[in-house]
């Protein structure tokens, strides 16, 4: 294992610590958490739930925090959300990629069309 440089050397206010004896490679928390995010606000997904829940039951979540975020005025939240066949909150890509398929569809067709009306 390589660690970045003045990695939990203690310097920081909370932190996690990593398991020394599972690769980096399979700490999947870690690397979710490193991938750079191309805006200053983001959401990283930690985890899902995979069993159906319904309207009634309760959540019960445990939050520790293992790394400081005070130092540059980061803020932390929860987020619990769900998705559909289409994705998650956003539904524009799941409509644009409907649409475009049934453009394409379409234009095939036509294509098809014309292609057995005018032959050469």
């Amino acid at each position: 294992n390589v660690y970045p440089f003045n990695f939990q050397n203690g310097t920081l206010i909370g932190g996690g610590k990593l398991n020394p004896e599972i690769p980096l490679s399979d700490q999947e928390d870690l690397i979710v958490w490193m991938r750079t995010s191309a805006l200053p606000s983001f959401q990283k997904l930690y985890g899902r739930i995979e069993e159906d829940l319904d309207v009634d039951d309760v959540v019960v979540v445990n939050l520790m925090n293992n790394y400081n975020t005070y130092s540059f005025g980061g803020k932390k939240k929860l987020v619990l959300s769900t998705s559909s066949w289409l994705g998650g909150k956003n539904d524009f890509l799941g409509h644009a990629c409907v649409f475009v398929g049934c453009s394409s569809l379409t234009l095939a067709i036509i294509f098809m069309l014309l292609h057995v009306k005018y032959r050469r």
